[in-house]
């Protein structure tokens, strides 16, 4: 699926690759492969079950009659939930890289090694997308199931619907023309290229989200070696994240729905905050929604191409951060 995505691997970032395949090793005997399937069935009725009490306010209204708006609705708790596990799993599993190594003994002998705490690292890092690629396969395609949806939502109006989002929004997309000729109307143009960085970013965002998160790991693990301290540090960042989600979904739902008022600024800031930090652009995945947005947010219809440039910002960030970490552990130790 990565390279599906993303091109050609790194050699260090191939199944095939010795210390890769050592870190992937499994331990002990594995689950029968129809009892993993049966425990992924329950659990993904289980939550579809409790997506549809949260969409109909616990069983207290019918879902929209409209398709997509009830898919969107019902998918958007189970997504956040399956979002929060993978960022958790991503840190959990590189934070406590180094103090592993160190407790096997085996940390001076790859430090001596022409760069072998650096491919450790890099194959440590890699194998954080392999671990959790079931959860992150299954997130990409309940959003990719949200993108047809909104391309569904597209042929509405007969082919009008995204004039109809955007007619009154701010800013208005034209070209000023001499007098007496019709106005160069840019908006369908300019709202479906703004459409698709939102797209692209809802995508990549669960993808950049992983390595950020694997890379920090990466890095604190080189911080903090002793477990007891690794286990208070994961503690402290769960906690750190849980706060951060909520209060950013907490306060864009309340300002969606007018219960907040905020200068235009600070509006368009909270609903980037949302969509980069909240819940990863998953809310803007549905045309209706993300029109309100673009309708109540002054230059909201901007928010698709500021996502796209943070996930790109991330993923240089996570490998600064990966290469922070490997000059850390190799000088230092």
């Amino acid at each position: 699926m990565l390279e599906r995505i993303l091109g050609p691997l790194p050699i260090w970032a191939r199944r095939d690759h010795p210390m890769l395949r050592y870190e992937l090793r499994g331990n002990g005997k594995a689950p029968r492969r129809w009892l993993l399937l049966l425990g992924a069935g329950v659990v993904g009725c289980l939550l579809l079950a409790a997506g549809y009490v949260i969409a109909t306010e616990l069983l207290s209204r019918p879902l929209s009659p409209n398709l997509t708006e009830s898919v969107n609705r019902v998918l958007y708790a189970p997504i956040l939930l399956l979002q929060v596990i993978l960022g958790i799993s991503a840190l959990s599993i590189s934070i406590g890289t180094i103090g592993e190594i160190v407790r096997r003994q085996q940390w001076d002998t790859l430090r001596v090694t022409e760069n072998g705490a650096g491919l450790t690292l890099r194959t440590r890092w890699a194998s954080v997308f392999y671990r959790v690629r079931p959860l992150l396969t299954v997130i990409i395609a309940l959003r990719l199931l949200l993108v047809v949806g909104i391309l569904w939502d597209l042929t509405a109006f007969q082919g009008q619907y995204l004039d109809l989002l955007m007619s009154g929004i701010v800013p208005q997309m034209s070209i000023p023309v001499p007098i007496g000729q019709p106005p160069l109307d840019l908006g369908v143009v300019a709202g479906i290229m703004l459409l698709a960085f939102m797209l692209t970013a809802a995508v990549l965002l669960p993808l950049t989200s992983v390595g950020f998160d694997a890379a920090a790991g990466l890095f604190l693990s080189t911080l903090f070696k002793q477990r007891t301290y690794n286990a208070l540090v994961q503690f402290g960042l769960l906690l750190l994240r849980l706060f951060v989600t909520g209060a950013l979904i907490y306060a864009g739902f309340r300002f969606i729905s007018g219960q907040l008022t905020l200068p235009d600024g600070l509006a368009f800031g909270l609903m980037f905050s949302f969509g980069a930090l909240g819940d990863w652009g998953l809310y803007f995945l549905h045309l209706s929604s993300f029109g309100e947005v673009w309708a109540i947010v002054p230059y909201g219809i901007f928010l698709g191409l500021a996502l796209m440039l943070f996930a790109l910002v991330q993923a240089f960030l996570a490998d600064r951060l990966l290469l922070w970490a490997i000059h850390r552990a190799q000088s230092r130790g």
